[in-house]
């Protein structure tokens, strides 16, 4: 192995660490998150979004979850990609009695704190990807999404997966993706949802960048395993309908 795939194989392990860590927050897993921290993960790893297993719990109303982190000295503050920070998400889903954990232990809310500021569908470009970051040197095909071929590329270093909608011809204007649409399709956040990064257009074609699945989906699953025992398939059904 070369020093680049060596590299490769670094990021994509780092990747699939966090995730599971951020699964772990997420799910209310207090002993498999316990685990890792005591493995050594950071308690301030973060996802695409910039979102920490912190953002996460307090989103989902995961008191002791929350409580381990701070216990580890994650840092109540950091803001995601939309500026929010765990107390932000703490308060927007109603969760009081992690809203006074996270404000005894110095939580701030940057964004309700604060007048509110009006952002104009112009001040969103910035959402839209620029092809040249994809680096394809060692990419893939992926059966991911079924609106048109997919392919396993790099972006900044980290995995994701573009998918490449050719023009119809008799609905164009369907193609091209406005930076409100772009602006709502990232801020759908939740561990259950395939992640949209953003959009390109080249050409007469449409570029979709979405989270890549390391492990496959359902589908996959479904066809390597057949029929799933019942504990299995009751969670995955839970999932699906959170």
């Amino acid at each position: 192995m070369n020093e680049m795939e060596d590299e490769n194989s670094s990021v994509d392990f780092d990747m699939q660490l966090i995730g599971n860590f951020l699964s772990f927050a997420s799910r209310g897993d207090r002993i498999g998150l316990n685990q890792m921290l005591r493995a050594g993960t950071s308690p301030n790893v973060q996802d695409y979004d910039k979102r920490t297993a912190l953002h996460l719990a307090a989103s989902e109303g995961h008191a002791p979850i929350v409580e381990l982190l701070l216990h580890y000295n994650a840092n109540v503050n950091l803001k995601d990609r939309w500026q929010r920070t765990p107390l932000t998400d703490a308060r927007l889903y109603g969760h009081r009695d992690i809203c006074r954990i996270l404000e005894v232990h110095g939580g701030k809310d940057f964004i309700n704190d604060q007048p509110m500021t009006v952002r104009h569908e112009q001040d969103c470009n910035e959402l839209n990807f620029d092809i040249s970051e994809l680096n394809t040197i060692q990419s893939s095909t992926v059966e991911q999404g079924v609106y048109g071929e997919s392919v396993k590329v790099k972006w900044r270093g980290t995995w994701v997966v573009k998918t490449v909608i050719k023009s119809q011809i008799y609905l164009p204007e369907k193609m091209i993706l406005s930076a409100k649409d772009n602006t709502l399709l990232r801020e759908l956040r939740h561990p259950n949802i395939l992640q949209f990064l953003g959009s390109i257009v080249h050409g007469d074609e449409m570029i979709l960048i979405t989270e890549y699945l390391p492990k496959g989906n359902l589908d996959d699953l479904l066809s390597k395993k057949g029929r799933l025992d019942l504990p299995i398939a009751l969670r995955y059904a839970l999932d699906i309908a959170r």
